[in-house]
């Protein structure tokens, strides 16, 4: 009976190791709902880097953020966006920084977002100016179901 119970408790000290060496999980950066980048109103991106996208949306610009490199997000053929479950039940289409919220390329991994942060039309030119595609309007770059 001790053997089960010393058997168990090394099981769960290794698990629990396990489990902090990988570090903490990164920090997310979420919108407040209305404040959040609606994929409907998309009319001008670039793709600056492999972990960065820009996003004209109307009046409003956003710096979008992944957690890990997209290699292929900058090679033609837009950029899709998927938001939240629970984001699409109050009103679908809109990104803000939530888990589970993608950046979606057709026969590739998607690419998980991080971070949505509100940045000024100064900020989005500069950044435009390194960016190495670009694209125009919804139906390049919008929703994906």
């Amino acid at each position: 009976m001790n053997a089960r119970y010393l058997t168990a408790a090394c099981l769960l000290f290794v698990s629990v190791a396990a489990s902090a060496a990988d570090g903490p999980a990164p920090a997310r950066h979420e919108l407040e709902f209305n404040s959040c980048m609606r994929t409907d109103r998309i009319s001008n991106y670039s793709v600056v880097d492999d972990q960065t996208v820009i996003v004209a949306n109307g009046p409003n610009f956003f710096k979008i953020g992944t957690d890990v490199a997209c290699p292929r997000m900058g090679i033609g053929g837009g950029v899709r966006f998927k938001s939240s479950p629970a984001n699409q039940a109050m009103g679908g289409g809109r990104i803000c920084g939530s888990i589970s919220e993608q950046i979606v390329r057709r026969d590739d991994p998607p690419c998980q977002i991080i971070s949505v942060e509100e940045i000024d039309k100064a900020t989005y030119k500069q950044l435009e100016k390194k960016a190495k595609q670009k694209g125009a309007g919804p139906g390049i770059s919008g929703a994906a179901k």
